[in-house]
C-alpha cells in the first residue's frame, strides 16, 4: 500500500478526508484551475495552427482559449461568493 505526504491512505488506497476537510472542500467551489487549463490549450492550439498557416483551426483554438477564460472567470466568482456564504453563516454547533 502507498504512502502519501500527510501518510492516510484509505482502504481502497485512496485518499481518507476527514468531516472538516470534506465542509472546507464544498466551501471553496469549483476550481478555477479548469478554466485556465482550457485557455492554455487553446493558446497552443492557436499557436501550432497559426505557425501552420491553418487559419480555421487557429480560430477554434481562439474560441476554446477565450471559453476556457471565461470558465475561469465564473469558477472565480463562485469560488467567492460560496467563501463569503460561508464565512458570513453562524458556526453551526453539534
Amino acid at each position: 500500500m502507498g504512502e502519501h505526504a500527510d501518510g492516510l491512505v484509505g482502504a481502497n488506497g485512496g485518499d481518507q478526508v476527514s468531516g472538516s476537510d470534506l465542509a472546507a472542500r464544498r466551501s471553496e467551489g469549483p476550481d478555477p484551475v479548469i478554466g485556465a487549463g482550457i485557455a492554455l490549450f487553446g493558446i497552443f492550439v492557436m499557436g501550432l495552427a497559426g505557425a501552420r498557416n491553418m487559419h480555421f483551426v487557429f480560430d477554434a483554438g481562439m474560441a476554446t482559449a477565450v471559453a476556457g477564460a471565461a470558465i475561469f472567470v465564473l469558477f472565480v466568482a463562485l469560488s467567492a461568493m460560496k467563501q463569503r456564504r460561508a464565512e458570513s453563516a453562524p458556526p453551526s454547533t453539534p
